[in-house]
Formats: C-alpha cells, structure tokens, sequence
C-alpha cells in the first residue's frame, strides 16, 4: 500500500470550535485518481482556508486501500469501496461527488471466442475456471460481480486474481489473465493498442455506481462542523469543474501529475465526460442512502457483506450533513 501525504493546502483552524477538535487538521483520505481529483481545485484555489479548515490530505491508491488504513484518516473522498467503510468501520456517508457508472469495463483479448458468444450459456462455458483480474473491494470488482451473475456464474467458478488498480492495467498488457476489469484511467486507453475489446460495461449489466464521501464515525461525532464545511468545499470544486470543461481538464492532469502518475489531457476529457462530477444543485436532487442501500443489498445477496453490515449502512447515511452543506452554499 503507497500512501502519501501532500503538504497541507491551508493554515486556518476553527475559531469557535463548534465542538470539533479545532486544534488538529482534518485528515481527508483521498485516491491518486479521478474520483478524488476536485482536491486539486480545492487546493489550487485554496478552498480549505477560505472556510476555515486545515487539511491534512493523505493519498492511497485505491479505496480498498483506504479502507485498510481506517484509523489514519477522518474524511475519505472515495469510490465504490465506501460501502465495506459503513458496513463494517461505522463511517457515514455524507455525499456523492462522480457519477461513476461508466469507466467500468470487462475485456477480453482480440480474437478471445468470448467476444463472439450469444448466450449467456455459451459466455459462462467459456469463462468457467478462467483467471480474471480485478481489485478486489473496489468498482471493478463489483462490475465483474455484476458480469458473472449476468451469464449464470459465480466467482468461485473462476479464478480471481487480486491486483492494485494499476496493476491490473500493467498485468493485463504483459499478458497475464483471460479476461480483467479496466477502469478508469485504464479503460480510457486505446483499446487496439492493447489488444482488447470491451465485452461489457457496468452500465451494459444493468449496474450503476455514485462515487462516494465519508466520514468516520469520530469525524462526525466530534468534529461535525467541519465535515460539513468540507462537503461545501467538496461541491463549491464540483460545481466549478462541472462548469468548465477545459478547467477541469487541466486539473485532473494535474492532479494524476501530483499523485506521481501521467494522464494525457485527452484521456482526462474522456472521463470528466463519461463519469461527470455531481453539481451541488444535482446534489439537491439526490436521496442520500437511496443508491448506498440498494448498492449495499446487491453486496449482501453475493455475501459480500453481512446481514448486519447491511443494516449498518442503512443506519449510516449522515443526511444531516448532506442538507447542511448543501443549504449553507445556497444561503
């Protein structure tokens, strides 16, 4: 696991306290990848001291990642991993920052018989006890969830290798596996240059996917004013993206350059289309819990998680600070 902490964006602490541990910075744990990368906004427009935050932002590759490091973070601005975090560490949710339904991907070589199947039957015959290549807690993992209850398999009819994200990508070009899961930036990449074709996508199988923020449950126990604040940075930085294009693509480029990684500006355009950050007036428009609960009842069927994981979620909805941020940005 690479973690690394960037140098702080802001200097202001909490004056009033607001009952909140004013003294130490807001850890926000984010990942070295799109669904994170309105941090650079926030630092680049030096959102934190504008409200009044000192943030620590502290960054993983992956949110499973994220997860294992439950403890060293207050904050988590992250993707589909956010389930297992309430679930199971009692975190809340507090927002949804990406609509990431597309950038998920299941590929298979050129020349794979998979790519010419009709049936689920015939797909099932074919990938039965193959190696297939994911990272496992994460939105490529439930997109090939997804995809192998779509042809009548279970994932224990195959073999699943568990990869960090970018080694899935690394893995799969130096030819390792039968069949993987590409997301984003990965799936974004010329498919003829890798030799590949896209045999289905999350949204293809019927799945969608509200990339995540959460809080821990000490975060909003004690120090509530400030993930609240945080929320209205998180979409005053969306709403600014969300606006320009060309802004948010240069962002995002910067972002993956900070995070020690390289994206061309192209393949940053293709995902700020594909997987739009959410305005805060679409954010109005959301039922916080409505996704995480039917996301988290899918986790459960699979007994990905348990019956009382399940219930965890249900009760970890932190609307609360969903509506208080969202009402402040609009007083």
């Amino acid at each position: 696991m690479m973690v690394l902490t960037l140098t702080t964006g802001c200097g202001n602490k909490n004056e009033d306290g607001g009952g909140d541990a004013a003294s130490e910075p807001l850890r926000v744990a984010v990942q070295s990848f799109y669904c994170s990368s309105m941090a650079q906004y926030i630092q680049d427009q030096g959102l934190a001291e504008q409200a009044g935050l000192d943030i620590e932002w502290i960054v993983f590759n992956g949110g499973a990642a994220i997860n294992e490091a439950m403890g060293e973070w207050d904050v988590s601005v992250t993707g589909g991993a956010f389930v297992y975090a309430l679930a199971n560490y009692g975190c809340k949710l507090v927002a949804h920052q990406v609509n990431g339904t597309d950038g998920n991907y299941v590929c298979a070589r050129n020349g794979d018989p998979l790519i010419d199947a009709e049936t689920p039957e015939e797909m099932a015959d074919l990938v039965r006890g193959k190696t297939l290549l994911t990272c496992i807690g994460t939105t490529g993992h439930y997109t090939l969830n997804l995809w192998l209850e779509s042809i009548g398999l279970s994932p224990d009819e195959c073999q699943i290798m568990n990869l960090e994200i970018a080694n899935v990508y690394s893995s799969w070009v130096a030819g390792e596996g039968d069949y993987c899961v590409l997301t984003e930036p990965y799936c974004y990449y010329d498919m003829d240059e890798m030799n590949t074709t896209v045999v289905a996508t999350l949204d293809s199988i019927g799945g969608e996917l509200y990339e995540a923020t959460v809080c821990t449950k000490d975060a909003y126990e004690n120090r509530y004013d400030d993930v609240v604040k945080f929320v209205e940075i998180l979409y005053q930085a969306c709403d600014a993206l969300a606006a320009d294009e060309d802004l948010a693509v240069q962002t995002v480029v910067d972002w993956y350059t900070n995070c020690g990684k390289t994206l061309a500006p192209e393949e940053a355009r293709t995902s700020i289309q594909g997987k739009p950050m959410i305005t805060s007036e679409e954010a109005k428009q959301i039922a916080l819990g409505e996704f995480a609960e039917s996301y988290a009842a899918w986790y459960a069927e699979q007994e990905l998680i348990d019956q009382t994981g399940l219930e965890n979620v249900k009760n970890n909805i932190a609307s609360d600070v969903f509506t208080d941020a969202l009402a402040n940005l609009s007083a």
